[in-house]
């Protein structure tokens, strides 16, 4: 039987459910909509069964536009390139105990927290559907806060500036508490690389969704709140890694439950942003700022290269095609590749 100490957090959800339903009613609660529902996938290099999980969250992603995938890699059978200390944490975090598995906005379904998303490949379509049924039947959570992403990059330094901030609902502290998290991921799309794929190695599978880096502390950190607490804002900086590349990045960032009890607390809000949409030339390889790659952009390396252009920060910063800090001869390579769409 329930105590009364165990009754009061339940009660204190249904009531903030009855209210954000009533707010609802009046359109009072338009603003605080779910932006994107959080999909966390563990997977890896060395797992053999993983590509069909990549296919099955691909399919549910082009199936509705409101998913914020994050692909966790871990180790299995062999030391996985894309790997952190801080991935590793996170599938601690989590829970998993097979590959590939996923958090859906960190809420069990029928019982089970983290889900299986591999299966055989004639029948992805019909497993991405039973994902998508269970997001639109599995949200119990009232949203009651906003998540709004604003965010610059400065292509000189590579240095990323983010601030996530939102507003809430007055019943937000009764609904939730005070221990509410705010995480800010990360992640990498376009990565060519090896991936185990059933007996065969393929050795130019595209990884996209990769974790990259949090920006907050993986478990989260404390939101920073106005006098009155119905605004919330924190501020972040972080310098990209030479070669990860920009134009392929994403922000991820969710307001959840504390992450300090087990089990974890479902998400409350989520919103992502690509990093691409901060660019100056979001277009990789289009030195010239023209829209398009062609032999003007292999031209203007060229000359960068050899000294014979007039340069600035920015200038230099996009013809560093490969991210590596200097432009040479593998950036002339990489606008060639590009241009000829390798």
């Amino acid at each position: 039987m329930l105590s009364m100490k165990n009754l009061l957090p339940l009660i204190a959800l249904v009531a903030a459910l009855a209210t954000s339903q009533a707010a609802a009613a009046d359109g009072d609660a338009a603003q605080f909509t779910r932006h994107k529902h959080l999909v966390e996938h563990i997977t890896s290099q060395g797992c053999a069964y993983c590509p069909w999980g990549d296919h099955v969250l691909e399919q549910l992603g082009q199936m509705r536009g409101d998913i914020a995938r994050v692909s966790i890699h871990n180790n299995l059978n062999a030391s996985d390139q894309f790997r952190t200390i801080k991935a590793e944490a996170i599938g601690g975090l989590l829970g998993y105990d097979a590959m590939p598995e996923a958090a859906f906005d960190r809420t069990p379904y029928q019982g089970v927290f983290m889900q299986v998303v591999s299966i055989q490949p004639e029948y992805s379509q019909e497993k991405a559907q039973a994902f998508s049924d269970q997001l639109d039947t599995n949200v119990t959570t009232p949203v009651l806060a906003d998540v709004v992403i604003d965010a610059a990059y400065d292509e000189a330094t590579r240095q990323l500036s983010v601030t996530v901030s939102g507003d809430v609902k007055s019943n937000f502290e009764s609904a939730f508490g005070s221990n509410v998290g705010l995480t800010v991921y990360l992640t990498e799309d376009s990565l060519v690389a090896w991936q185990q794929d059933g007996s065969s190695r393929v050795e130019n599978f595209v990884h996209n969704n990769v974790f990259r880096e949090t920006m907050t502390n993986y478990k989260g950190d404390a939101l920073k709140w106005n006098e009155d607490k119905s605004h919330y804002e924190n501020e972040y900086t972080y310098t990209l890694k030479a070669g990860w590349m920009p134009e392929n990045m994403n922000i991820v960032a969710f307001v959840h439950r504390s992450t300090s009890t087990t089990p974890l607390q479902p998400v409350i809000n989520c919103q992502s942003l690509p990093i691409s949409d901060l660019l100056v030339h979001p277009v990789r390889g289009d030195v010239t700022g023209d829209g398009k790659v062609d032999i003007a952009d292999v031209n203007a390396v060229i000359n960068i290269m050899l000294g014979k252009a007039v340069t600035s920060d920015e200038l230099l910063a996009t013809s560093d095609v490969t991210g590596d800090g200097k432009v040479d001869i593998a950036d002339v390579n990489a606008v060639i590749n590009i241009m000829l769409g390798k």
